[in-house]
């Protein structure tokens, strides 16, 4: 059982984030643009989100950030090309952000959409998006693409195999995973088709029916499992980040586990 301390971090999201990420020496994952709009630049705008992630670094004492860009709205896959237009500018102002705190490493969303786009045409246009958006991005910047809406992992492989750059990778979220995905799968099957593609992973647990972030040890999930097969079928130097609302309790049910 691998310590993963190091290669752990908390959400901005959290309760009490701040003081749990100093607390407990772990890295700080910003949520500050995930909604689009906040990545306006109108007036003081970005001065004010600039300002505002730049507090939370500092009184958190983060040794580590990363950032999750703006999944509102973000549909690869549009048919409209002024609707990917729209997406490729925000996902770039996120870029900006990223890049004036140095941070290397960027969440993303698949921007899937059921009932509306055949998955095939999901994976070929996700591929094309964001092959376009790392085109001008130093070779050292990393997108992890992340599962919400996806009933089974296997259209993501179907995105990854038609993507040339090692820059972009999966982000496996496993609350989401669980919550919807087909009967005959679990969150394992899961981590033993992606595993190879993914270098980040969020982390929360649900009952299998809703989203609801919960503890890990508040869910229907077996969290250690979890995380026993991620070792098991992912880079050793894969990161994580805790998605529950309480991420004390996590750090918690982490360290009483001996993963931390």
């Amino acid at each position: 059982m691998r310590n993963i301390r190091d290669r752990l971090y908390v959400a901005t999201f959290c309760d009490k984030y701040r003081e749990v990420i100093s607390g407990y020496g772990v890295g700080m994952e910003l949520n500050h643009t995930c909604i689009s709009h906040l990545l306006d630049e109108e007036g003081d705008k970005r001065a004010k989100l600039i300002s505002n992630i730049g507090r939370d670094i500092e009184a958190s004492g983060a040794r580590k950030v990363m950032i999750h860009g703006p999944f509102t709205e973000i549909i690869p896959a549009s048919i409209d090309h002024l609707m990917r237009e729209m997406g490729m500018k925000r996902v770039n102002q996120a870029y900006d952000v990223a890049a004036h705190f140095g941070l290397k490493k960027m969440v993303v969303h698949t921007g899937w959409m059921p009932f509306m786009y055949f998955k095939s045409y999901q994976a070929e246009k996700g591929a094309e998006f964001w092959q376009e958006f790392m085109a001008d991005k130093p070779d050292d910047f990393i997108i992890t693409v992340e599962n919400v809406l996806e009933d089974e992992p296997f259209m993501m492989t179907d995105m990854m195999k038609r993507i040339a750059d090692p820059r972009i990778r999966l982000c496996l979220d496993v609350g989401h995973a669980h919550a919807m995905t087909m009967k005959e799968y679990e969150v394992t099957d899961w981590i033993r088709e992606l595993g190879p593609y993914v270098s980040h992973f969020h982390l929360h647990n649900n009952d299998g029916t809703g989203d609801s972030h919960s503890a890990f040890d508040e869910g229907t999930m077996d969290m250690k499992e979890v995380l026993l097969m991620i070792e098991d079928h992912c880079p050793e130097d894969v990161t994580y980040t805790i998605e529950a609302r309480q991420a004390g309790r996590c750090l918690e049910w982490l360290g009483d586990k001996g993963f931390i």
